[in-house]
């Protein structure tokens, strides 16, 4: 229901939604969110993590944002490895659902930088697909995230 409506005018190339057993995950790609190498968030993904924290803020939902990246090294004085880019991507989106008003300990953030690829780095297109941030919302009360 909402969930749906969430990814309404994006592709399936920019936004993922799958159900699993309680829990639901949207999968998106970071061109959304960051501009390349990148935590800052853009507009459009403000826009779109505002609906998230709409949807939680309906629910009691827990929220495990991972952060991915492809396999090109990124080496910057902020983000020496991907390892740092993928952690700050997921930080700063569930910073940005608790400056919406989300709760914070309803929220996690893992950073797996090039980890676990979705499909080979072998083309500009596939480590574009890699390059993504997951939020998957947890529905029952024996979530990992209760304690």
């Amino acid at each position: 229901e909402q969930l749906a409506k969430l990814s309404a005018g994006l592709t399936s190339s920019e936004v993922e939604v799958t159900a699993g057993y309680q829990s639901v995950n949207i999968e998106l790609n970071s061109k959304i969110l960051f501009p390349v190498g990148q935590a800052r968030l853009l507009k459009e993904g403000q826009l779109f993590l505002g609906e998230i924290a709409e949807i939680m803020a309906n629910n009691d939902y827990f929220a495990s944002i991972e952060g991915h990246t492809d396999n090109t090294p990124i080496a910057t004085p902020k983000f020496p490895s991907n390892w740092e880019l993928s952690s700050s991507r997921a930080t700063s989106v569930a910073r940005y659902l608790i400056f919406q008003g989300i709760a914070a300990n309803r929220l996690r953030a893992i950073g797996y930088a090039d980890t676990k690829p979705k499909v080979d780095n072998n083309s500009p297109e596939n480590r574009a697909r890699n390059r993504r941030v997951s939020i998957t919302f947890h529905y029952d009360n024996d979530a990992p995230l209760s304690s």
